[in-house]
């Protein structure tokens, strides 16, 4: 057990001047909005366009959107008005009152698309996470992007990495360690629980790819990348060095992935086809942490030597033209997860003593923060 808690500790921890990009809206729309309804409501109201950052919002506007949440038929309406004219209403129902983030996110959505702004569909993600709640316990959460819905789905033994399955967020996989780390798929809406593979040591399911997986194997205790094809049921090792290679994401015709084969972990690319393998990114002392989006890695990477206190972790957006932007400054940066669409990037940001979910909007110039309440082992948006 030690041997994996020093696994899952070292997997965790990789995926351990702000970010200036030329703001994509020359002119936001300018919009006035109106509310009636609980307090808690408003507030996501008032987040979404804040994150958003897509509409100029005053008093005095042409259009207008009226919100009004009926907390007793648990109904989100949103009036549009032109000149003060209503011209289209929208309603939005739940079963439960707490889960109006979701129908104020999918509203703030809507108008997003009326106005053909840029892609608002992280917006409307559903989080997948898992939290840390005892020795050998690990509990898996459904969440909003905000953090403030939240629903436990999976509990009882080590349940963790969790990763969705399919674009329509109707399924994930997770890691359940019993006698043997095992891969599981499981419906969140009818709890159906389907068994993928067992192995020995560590088994992460990293990146999603249809019905190909990029999964994390240590069946004689050194990790490598292996890609498992659900159709044909066969299991391809991508990686073969006698380190540690780990968090494989798919990358176009490549793979990309952590490994210590310089010593220290670094991100390396593999082409697939050729079987070339070189490292990317020539910053830092040391790199934790990768994600990719079309030509686009986010990478967390090591930027100070403290022997005796907290080392500083930063976020780099590098493409495949050898482009690098910082994206952060200060704090232990890790996990980086682009969104859906691209758009933005989650991470979890350790500061203090304290963690947080930070978002930054790729296009706006803006990182969001919000505070965590527990400790997370992993997520996926």
């Amino acid at each position: 057990m030690r041997k994996l808690i020093l696994m899952i500790t070292f997997f965790y921890f990789l995926n351990a001047q702000e970010y200036v990009i030329t703001k994509y809206i020359d002119e936001k729309p300018i919009i006035k909005i109106s509310y009636k309804g609980p307090a808690e409501v408003k507030k996501i109201i008032d987040i979404d366009f804040k994150v958003l950052d897509h509409f100029d919002i005053k008093d005095n506007a042409p259009f207008s959107f009226e919100f009004f949440y009926n907390k007793n038929t648990k109904t989100l309406t949103v009036k549009y008005l032109k000149n003060d004219n209503i011209f289209l209403i929208k309603k939005y129902r739940s079963k439960s009152f707490a889960y109006f983030p979701f129908l104020v996110h999918r509203a703030i959505y809507d108008i997003n698309e009326y106005f053909k702004l840029p892609s608002a569909k992280f917006l409307i993600r559903k989080v997948i996470y898992s939290v840390l709640t005892a020795p050998k316990e690990a509990s898996i959460y459904l969440s909003d992007y905000t953090l403030s819905y939240r629903r436990r789905i999976i509990s009882g033994g080590l349940n963790i990495f969790p990763k969705w399955a399919d674009d329509r967020q109707s399924t994930i996989y997770f890691t359940k360690y019993e006698r043997v780390p095992t891969l599981y798929k499981y419906n969140l809406y009818t709890g159906k629980r389907e068994k993928i593979i067992s192995s020995p040591g560590l088994l992460i399911v990293s990146d999603v790819k249809g019905d190909k997986l990029l999964l994390t194997l240590a069946p004689k205790g050194q990790p490598d990348v292996y890609m498992l094809d659900l159709k044909s049921k066969k299991l391809r090792k991508i990686t073969n060095y006698p380190g540690i290679d780990v968090n494989g994401k798919f990358w176009g015709d490549k793979i990309v992935f952590v490994s210590d084969r310089y010593l220290k972990p670094y991100v390396f690319e593999k082409d697939l086809k050729t079987g070339y393998i070189k490292r990317i990114l020539y910053h830092g002392k040391n790199q934790i942490g990768v994600d990719a989006y079309q030509n686009n890695l986010v990478i967390s990477s090591r930027e100070t030597a403290n022997e005796f206190k907290t080392n500083t972790f930063n976020l780099f957006l590098v493409n495949s033209e050898d482009y690098l932007k910082r994206l952060t400054m200060k704090g232990q940066n890790s996990y980086p997860n682009f969104s859906v669409d691209g758009s933005s990037i989650m991470f979890i940001k350790r500061e203090n003593f304290i963690s947080k979910i930070g978002i930054i909007r790729l296009g706006e110039n803006k990182i969001f923060y919000y505070p965590l309440t527990k400790k997370l082992q992993s997520f996926d948006w």
